[in-house]
């Protein structure tokens, strides 16, 4: 390393050498693209992630050696390139996004930047529309949130972190949604499923002490709603299940 870039930490050093060998691998896997935006691409890197910011002149250098295989995932993925390299460098799995996020992927919605696979649904109440939106992202847990969309009135967006068992994902995300759609506490357990043909695993979630101001159809209108957002979002790998207490 030169004196302007001391030596990376261990923890940088190791995202660099996982983010290296996941790119050599996929090298065989990618059709020929148009060229990425190399800087546009490092300066991304290192203001969204603290390891490639330490990398300094090591970063542009697999940046420029691997460009063609990150521009190939960049056009497979329809994702952020930063955000591909993030995931890789972590060693984990990139995800789908759903149709609805896809299209939008290159639109200037910044809180999608991040996600590295979603699930979307639109419910509809009293001739009003919301769009629901699950998520898992290489940024910090958000949501749910509202979101600005271009040509939808009511987006809101749940996006965790990854983790290595998707009923996990799913647990975390939940926990987020439940008291932001009136349910203030609830015992959430997860189970192999043993039916055939059925998903990995289930997530019960039983349903304690609901808002006693809030209206019970609405209540179960969202929590519908975020229920099939959540099953997207791993493919129907993981089923959310309601109990009454």
């Amino acid at each position: 390393m030169s004196a302007l870039y001391p030596a990376p930490s261990p923890a940088a050093a190791a995202w660099l050498a996982t983010l290296r060998t996941a790119l050599a691998s996929l090298a065989d896997q990618v059709r020929v693209v148009p060229p990425i935006d190399v800087d546009a691409v490092a300066f991304h890197l290192e203001s969204e992630s603290p390891e490639a910011a330490e990398l300094g002149e090591e970063l542009r250098a697999t940046l420029d050696e691997f460009e063609p295989i990150i521009g190939g995932l960049t056009a497979a993925f329809a994702m952020w390139p930063s955000t591909i390299l993030i995931a890789l460098g972590r060693g984990e799995e990139i995800g789908e996004l759903d149709p609805v996020v896809a299209a939008a992927s290159r639109a200037e919605i910044p809180d999608i930047r991040a996600l590295t696979s979603s699930g979307t649904v639109t419910i509809g109440k009293d001739g009003r529309s919301t769009t629901l939106i699950a998520a898992t992202t290489v940024g910090t847990p958000v949501g749910p949130v509202r979101i600005r969309w271009p040509d939808r009135d009511d987006v809101w967006l749940c996006a965790v972190p990854a983790a290595a068992d998707p009923a996990l994902t799913t647990r975390a995300a939940l926990e987020r949604i439940l008291p932001h759609v009136g349910v203030s506490r609830a015992r959430l357990r997860t189970a192999p499923e043993s039916r055939p043909a059925a998903p990995h695993s289930a997530l019960h979630a039983a349903l304690l002490t609901i808002d006693p101001t809030a209206d019970p159809d609405l209540v179960m209108a969202r929590l519908e709603g975020w229920r099939t957002a959540l099953e997207q979002l791993h493919r129907g790998a993981v089923a959310v299940y309601w109990e009454q207490a």
